[in-house]
């Protein structure tokens, strides 16, 4: 036990040289007569590897790559049962440190063949883009709240519609500060916290941690999950910890099982990974059939990443038979047309955190607000072959008439179909659940649907003289109000032909 808690301590605070070879990318880092050369191949990057042998970069912190030394290894069977154990700690020091160290090299110029080899490297489309200056780290972030036009127009491109049917809903709301939700499975110390100024209450991730939510219900082959995250970092040095989340089959097992706590793969699974940079991220997508890979995409780095630190930022995935589309922030990270496998229906969200130098403490990774849905509704169908229209996907503040980013999806499908036959006009109905006052929910749901018919005219250029607006409050539901689920099933939208 002392000679691994030596090794770790190594590992993280000096960063003795080895060979690391991990999972996608594969990393040989040689210290030869005191300096420090480096050959680094990421799989998702061509390196000319006759380039890369002469080339020597200075000042690459040790403590960027783990190494084991033959000297202070067992013999050879206990070495790798140590490196085993380990691999956690390796896979994320070693491999995020390196690439950064890489990427600086690159874009300082620093050799013209790395240059022109990692100019043929795919990245994403986003790569290029320039960050809007209120995405910057800590804190900052895009605050639209008192603009909702500022807000949608940012979601421009959002193309997200949530299923009809809602399955799961868990806000976090009444758990127990410090403690895991009810319900759920965790092999970590994983806890709710509130963040002070952002609301609500949050599932704060700890390190080498994977969560299992507590819905029990298959998702079906078309569905829809959506959630809140926060990413709070402060860079000094290390990089923070790679998380992941994403979808699982359990199969025989229960949906909690501790089987999945130690490989969240099941029946199928497919994850998102992302490795936080200071000015951008890593970002991996895999799918598993059981434990035979199905889809993999290389590492890409995207800079819109460091737009989702300090500040809520909303995820939004789409399954539909093997299709699977994944967004943040209205942004469509993928559109992959077979990442799904067949088979089985997924019945699990998970989240985990993998491990770095730092503290617990200092890394913030926060999830809430999660929504699971069945089927793809056909806006078009349903609102001019069946005359009615109804959505949980125009959201609002609770107690508020703002309509939100996430329901620019909706509305553009809204819009297209009014665009696409001028003659029809529609009714708007607002309504809510059960909680508060009777003659106050009356009201908001008037409002709230007063506020999609000026966001369909002054964004979607719908005239006015085609657009009534109503509400009910809570006097029509069509869910039970005692849950979760039946009070969000309860707080729509219906538009109905006229």
């Amino acid at each position: 036990m002392a000679s691994m808690k030596r090794l770790e301590k190594a590992i993280s605070e000096t960063g003795v040289f080895v060979e690391a070879m991990m999972r996608s990318c594969r990393y040989i880092a040689v210290y030869r007569n005191g300096k420090q050369s480096l050959s680094a191949v990421a799989s998702f990057v061509p390196i000319n590897f006759d380039v890369m042998k002469h080339l020597s970069v200075k000042r690459v912190p040790i403590a960027a790559v783990v190494v084991m030394l033959f000297s202070v290894v067992p013999p050879m069977a206990q070495g790798q049962s140590i490196l085993n154990k380990i691999k956690g700690r390796v896979e994320q020091t070693a491999t995020q440190r390196v690439l950064n160290e890489t990427d600086k090299a690159v874009s300082n110029g620093i050799d013209k063949a790395i240059e022109s080899a990692t100019a043929g490297g795919k990245t994403s489309s986003s790569d290029n883009s320039k960050p809007s200056t209120d995405g910057e780290l800590a804190g900052s972030g895009r605050d639209t709240s008192s603009n909702p036009r500022a807000a949608i127009q940012a979601f421009s491109r959002y193309d997200f519609i949530p299923g009809d049917s809602v399955l799961y809903t868990n806000d976090l709301a009444g758990e127990a500060i410090g403690e895991l939700p009810t319900g759920w499975n965790s092999n970590g110390s994983s806890v709710i916290v509130s963040l002070g100024d952002i609301p609500g209450q949050w599932l704060r991730m700890a390190q080498r941690t994977v969560v299992l939510t507590d819905n029990e219900q298959p998702f079906g082959s078309d569905f829809t999950v959506e959630f809140d995250m926060v990413l709070q970092y402060d860079f000094k040095g290390w990089l923070p910890p790679s998380f992941q989340f994403g979808l699982l089959a359990s199969g025989s097992e229960s949906t909690t099982s501790n089987k999945l706590l130690s490989d969240p793969k099941g029946e199928k699974s497919f994850y998102v990974e992302v490795s936080p940079l200071s000015d951008a991220g890593n970002i991996v997508l895999e799918s598993y059939e059981k434990y035979t890979r199905y889809f993999n995409n290389p590492p890409t780095k995207n800079r819109l990443v460091r737009q989702w630190y300090g500040k809520v930022s909303h995820v939004a995935i789409q399954g539909q038979k093997e299709r699977l589309r994944i967004w943040v922030d209205g942004e469509k990270l993928y559109d992959v047309p077979k990442g799904i496998p067949k088979g089985g229906a997924f019945n699990q969200l998970f989240f985990q955190l993998s491990s770095s130098p730092y503290d617990d403490e200092q890394i913030g990774v926060y999830f809430s607000n999660i929504k699971i849905a069945k089927g793809l509704p056909d806006t078009r169908h349903k609102l001019v072959e069946e005359g009615t229209f109804s959505t949980t996907g125009i959201l609002f503040n609770t107690g508020s008439a703002t309509v939100k980013p996430e329901s620019a999806g909706v509305l553009k499908a809204i819009a297209e179909v009014l665009t696409q036959h001028p003659d029809i006009r529609v009714r708007i109905v607002g309504h809510t659940d059960a909680v508060g006052d009777d003659k106050a929910n009356l009201e908001l749901s008037e409002r709230r649907a007063a506020a999609v018919s000026e966001m369909l005219q002054a964004e979607y250029k719908i005239e006015g003289s085609r657009l009534d607006t109503g509400g009910k409050g809570e006097a029509e539901p069509v869910a039970d109000n005692q849950t979760a689920v039946g009070r969000t099933q309860n707080r729509r939208v219906e538009f109905i032909k006229l």
